[in-house]
């Protein structure tokens, strides 16, 4: 099974969300394996989900951490990316010897201003950028930019991801996985309803 769209689903902490997304044909599959954060998956329960997918890579999601935590947790975690949203450790994460997804929050109009350049610089420095927006008022400026963009980088809505946008052109689109109720229970909610659209026929 495959999808018209490179797809990555984040914060993946169950092993239904990670075995149906990865049964779709999702890309990537995030997981929040930041020490600094209260909300970490560890390093069993990583094993655990991850052993029974196949066909779909992995990232190590951080927020706060530094680069030593982070080295250290690439060597007890068995990842393909990492993750970061700081442009303090880009050089120094890009030296651990992982392509880097590097997360971009567009909050204001200076923070659109200042895409560009931010781009440029990471241009060489990391394999894709993923767009996050809160603000709703810039989401059509978004939008915007990124049918203009013609650069190096693979770009990532990760903002107002819907069916009725999912076959939008969008190089690749990021989703959120939801906490499990209990095992085996679960609703996929807008990731299924995603995911259907574009499925390959």
């Amino acid at each position: 099974m495959s999808l018209r769209t490179y797809v990555k689903i984040s914060n993946v902490s169950n092993l239904s969300d990670a075995r149906y997304c990865a049964g779709m044909g999702v890309d990537i599959l995030g997981f929040n394996i930041d020490p600094a954060s209260g909300d970490s998956l560890s390093s069993e329960d990583f094993k655990e989900i991850t052993e029974w997918v196949a066909g779909v890579q992995f990232a190590g999601e951080f927020q706060s951490s530094g680069v030593e935590e982070i080295k250290t947790s690439v060597k007890n975690y068995p990842i393909d990316f990492i993750e970061i949203s700081s442009m303090d450790l880009v050089e120094k994460v890009g030296l651990l010897g992982l392509p880097i997804i590097f997360k971009i929050t567009v909050n204001s109009d200076d923070d659109l201003t200042n895409l560009p350049s931010r781009m440029s610089y990471l241009d060489e420095l990391v394999k894709m950028i993923i767009l996050k927006s809160p603000n709703a008022e810039m989401h059509d400026e978004l939008d915007r930019f990124v049918s203009y963009y013609n650069g190096n980088l693979k770009l990532i809505k990760g903002y107002a991801v819907s069916p009725s946008e999912a076959l939008a052109r969008f190089p690749g689109l990021e989703m959120e996985a939801t906490k499990e109720e209990k095992p085996g229970f679960k609703d996929y909610g807008d990731i299924m309803d995603v995911l259907e659209v574009i499925e390959e026929d």
